[in-house]
């Protein structure tokens, strides 16, 4: 009586199961991938919005005319990108010490980054 070996393989199932693993693995990648796209470009946009409220602080910090209380707002160009800045000057309390304080925002009106410092009114 001839026996006959048994073949060995990958069955249909087994197949199918690992499409399905390699599917899920793959798919988590993905999101993987695309959040750290995300994050990488909003902290460029922090960096680019810090780097401007520094820059727009510096000019007020260097001003030669007497710097007045107030609201003031405008338009920033960084990095090839359009900012928008809002500066707030306040009289603190101290005698001859004025507050600056600098918010740095994206279009959408996001706060992107701020900065604070004092100065003498001049």
């Amino acid at each position: 009586m001839m026996r006959r070996d048994r073949q060995r393989g990958v069955t249909l199932v087994e197949t199918l199961v690992a499409l399905a693993v390699m599917g899920l693995v793959i798919g988590a990648l993905m999101v993987m991938i695309g959040q750290n796209s995300r994050f990488a470009a909003s902290m460029r946009d922090k960096t680019m919005a810090q780097i401007a409220a520094d820059n727009l602080m510096v000019e007020a910090m260097v001003l030669t005319s007497a710097l007045e209380t107030g609201d003031s707002a405008g338009e920033v160009e960084v990095g090839g990108r359009a900012l928008f800045y809002t500066r707030t000057v306040t009289e603190t309390g101290v005698q001859n010490v004025l507050r600056i304080d600098i918010a740095v925002n994206a279009e959408n009106g996001q706060t992107l980054a701020q900065a604070v410092s004092m100065r003498r009114p001049s």
